[in-house]
């Protein structure tokens, strides 16, 4: 009997925590600066981007929803991105491991079309200030195929594949 009421409060304790994420509205833009200054990237082009510092989920984006991590404290949006130095975009699935000499920042948003439908997200990691963001990785997420949809971009001077 004690078995069935520890399973049935487990069981409503589980219910309560995937109503109240579900229930929670999406992210449309937010950036948040975190303390670590290594992670790693897990990037499915039909599924989500996922920032990760190696243990904990730091943020994530799929093309309906986009979540930054109690564990990084939210800050202003930069309003500069230098993104030189970026290689190629990877459409496949693929995940990386990164290293800042700062720690990171997170930026989320999602991406509309011309009638202001998401159809997308965007994951970009950096360092810098609120004014400025290098940019060390890129995730981007379309629902629409072609040359560009759903690609990763990564700084090879911090970063490493097959993480």
């Amino acid at each position: 009997m004690a078995r069935l009421v520890v399973l049935l409060a487990a069981a409503a304790l589980a219910a309560a925590t995937a109503a109240s994420v579900a229930g929670a509205p999406a992210l449309a833009t937010a950036t948040a600066a975190c303390g670590t200054h290594s992670f790693t990237i897990a990037f499915d082009p039909k599924r989500r981007a996922v920032l990760t510092d190696g243990v904990h989920v730091l943020a994530s984006v799929s093309f309906t929803s986009r979540f930054i991590s109690s564990r990084c404290r939210r800050v202003s949006d930069p309003n500069r991105y230098f993104a030189g130095g970026l290689g190629a975009g990877i459409g496949t699935r693929t995940s990386f491991r990164c290293l800042t000499s700062k720690p990171i920042r997170v930026h989320v948003s999602a991406t509309h079309n011309g009638s202001g439908s998401v159809i997308g997200g965007g994951l970009v990691v950096g360092i810098g200030s609120d004014t400025r963001l290098r940019v060390i990785a890129s995730a981007v997420l379309a629902k629409k195929g072609g040359r560009y949809a759903s690609r990763v971009y990564r700084a090879a001077t911090y970063c490493k594949l097959g993480a």
